[in-house]
């Protein structure tokens, strides 16, 4: 069949309505194909820089803190830990996001958004909402008002506002914010150094920095690497309200935490020692009292304890000197061992030759110096000069020796150099490597001219009492990680000082000292004790000369002397008497050495505690 022939005058009525249909065509099409366009762009093109913005805006980078290992005295008790707190801080983006801004602000003054929006233009609602979260923060944080103000419309990115919030008024905050509809402040983790030791071993657990956690100085410093843990790290993703949004949290890398350090001090006994100190200290009035014990065997270091010491309590008495390594000072007779060892080594004397001491009096007649005693004695054994602490007889001895011999004992006994325990500030001591004068000659033999330090002299005389092997201080038992893998640390030789032979024959010497000579206070009833006592002139470095009447007194000694298990030194500072013939070291440091020695022992008798054995590496035999 023909098709129907279409009506001219119907297509000349309906042309106007095609052609509008086809513009509405180019116009819909034109539109579509500028949104695809753009979507095209921001899809493709801006999406990089929108993502970044957008994660600006909404993501944050939480650091999950490590916590730094703990220390901990021979037993296990916390002297310093990390403990979990929060931080407060500002979020710009948060602060100024206005629509969020806009509610709850108009939450806090009971309107409507749209209400709030009519009376105040942009500026004017965030800076009411400053004012109002500044109000309220004022009344929880130390800093005035105004100040916080200027903090919450600062530029940066955040700014703390409180540190080390305890995880309670965390809680409280938490509540107090919700309630007064605060946005834009926000907690997060943070870990910080606390010390239940307080006061006690202060000068030697050290501090660390609040900022970063590192190690200052002290163990803290020394064991830094071992204590420092590993951060870990987490990306959240906030909603406009700024709450977090679970579904969006990101790969969470969990902190690994630092290992913990054990000392070998065992703070029960250190407590005891620093109680015998205090009394000392105060009943003889001296300037400053330092006690030290150590195993001579392992070169551990079994207590340590100073006065004047750190003191938060009473300030005008508190020092941040720690007197066993950083004041060095003249050791006096206590340093004669060096003397004789360097001549017995060497053949110089045997034990049982005779020397002259003389009447009290003596001067050299080619070197024109002048030395004393505080008895007449005459002639005297080897033994018998150390026992009864003649300095003339020790002169006469040391000039056998001789320089260069002298200076090398110094030196293999540990003096002059650092004995490497680890703790920021030790000193060297002072020993004059240079040319002597007449007056070194007779004085460095019997401990003027030469400088130590408390740690030194302990580490020289437990060389004495391991067979003439000097041993590096041992102020770390042992590093336990957080998966419980321990690590010993071990004695470590430094070197021999003199012969095992010299050795035993000083021993018996030292214990000469205290059965029949300057050191009887310091024997104990069952238990051969052995060791030295030593007074010196104290010295005035600013009018560089000896001060009448006042003395550095001292004794330090070895015990059992037939199987040492300790050395103790004691040394009193400017202690005060009836009489300058009173102040002498076998009088007062050597009663304090023997309640310490006593202590000491009955401690270690209930000590769980294996000591390390080690043998001597190189030096002469």
């Amino acid at each position: 069949m023909s098709q129907p022939i279409p009506n001219q005058a119907q297509l000349r009525r309906d042309r106007p309505v095609c052609s509008r249909m086809l513009v509405l065509m180019f116009v819909l099409l034109a539109g579509f194909s500028l949104v695809t366009w753009r979507l095209a762009v921001i899809q493709i093109k801006e999406s990089p820089r929108l993502a970044k913005l957008a994660a600006q805006k909404y993501q944050r980078h939480i650091v999950l803190p490590a916590h730094r290992g703990a220390i901990k005295d021979f037993n296990g008790e916390y002297l310093a830990h990390d403990e979990d707190v929060s931080e407060l801080y500002t979020d710009r983006t948060h602060l100024r996001e206005l629509v969020t801004v806009r509610h709850q602000l108009a939450a806090v003054r009971g309107v409507k958004a749209v209400e709030l929006r009519e009376q105040l233009d942009e500026d004017e609602t965030i800076s009411a909402y400053h004012d109002h979260v500044a109000k309220v923060l004022a009344e929880i944080l130390p800093a005035p008002e105004k100040e916080i103000r200027e903090q919450l419309a600062s530029d940066k990115p955040e700014i703390v506002l409180a540190k080390q919030v305890d995880e309670e008024t965390a809680k409280q905050w938490s509540i107090l914010f919700k309630a007064e509809h605060i946005f834009g402040i926000h907690m997060r983790p943070a870990v910080a150094r606390r010390f239940p030791a307080k006061d006690r071993l202060s000068l030697v657990l050290g501090d660390t920095d609040a900022a970063s956690n590192k190690g200052r100085w002290g163990v803290e410093k020394m064991m830094d690497a071992k204590l420092t843990g590993t951060p870990g790290e987490q990306f959240i993703e906030r909603d406009k309200f700024g709450h977090e949004l679970p579904a969006y949290r990101g790969l969470v890398v969990e902190p690994r935490h630092g290992s913990d350090a054990y000392l070998t001090i065992d703070m029960q006994l250190q407590d005891n020692v620093e109680a015998i100190c205090e009394r000392a200290w105060k009943a003889n009035e001296a300037r400053r009292v330092v006690i030290v014990v150590t195993e001579p065997s392992t070169g551990t270091v079994l207590a340590m304890a100073a006065r004047p010491h750190r003191d938060t309590s009473n300030p005008d008495l508190s020092t941040w000197t720690n007197h066993v390594i950083a004041e060095p000072y003249e050791p006096g007779s206590i340093f004669k061992v060096v003397t004789l060892a360097a001549a017995l080594d060497n053949q110089k004397v045997t034990p049982g030759e005779k020397i002259d001491c003389c009447q009290m009096f003596y001067e050299d007649p080619v070197r024109k110096v002048k030395l004393s005693d505080d008895e007449p004695l005459g002639m005297q054994t080897v033994k018998g000069v150390l026992v009864h602490s003649s300095n003339i007889g020790m002169y006469k001895i040391s000039k056998r020796v001789g320089q260069d011999l002298m200076l090398d004992y110094t030196a293999r006994f540990g003096f002059g150099s650092t004995t490497g325990i680890g703790l920021l500030g030790e000193k060297a001591g002072y020993v004059n490597t240079g040319k002597w004068s007449n007056t070194t000659y007779s004085r460095m033999p019997i401990g003027y001219e030469v400088s130590v330090t408390p740690l030194q002299m302990c580490m020289a005389y437990g060389a004495i009492a391991n067979g003439g092997v000097l041993m590096k201080p041992r102020l770390i038992d042992r590093v336990v990680k957080e998966n419980g893998e321990t690590e010993v640390m071990p004695p470590q030789p430094v070197w021999q000082a003199c012969t095992a032979k010299t050795a035993a024959s000083l021993r018996d010497f030292l214990e000469g000292v205290v059965l029949e000579g300057t050191g009887s206070r310091a024997a104990l009833p069952d238990v051969r004790v052995g060791g030295k006592t030593g007074t010196t002139r104290r010295y005035d470095p600013e009018k560089k000369r000896y001060i009448d009447g006042s003395y550095l007194t001292s004794f330090i000694g070895i015990a059992p002397v037939d199987n040492p298990q300790l050395v103790c030194l004691v040394m009193l500072d400017d202690p005060k008497a009836e009489s300058s013939k009173m102040i002498r070291g076998g009088r007062v440091a050597a009663p304090v050495f023997a309640e310490v020695v006593r202590e000491t022992l009955d401690h270690l008798a209930i000590r769980n505690h294996q000591p390390l054995k080690v043998a001597a590496k190189g030096g002469a035999q």
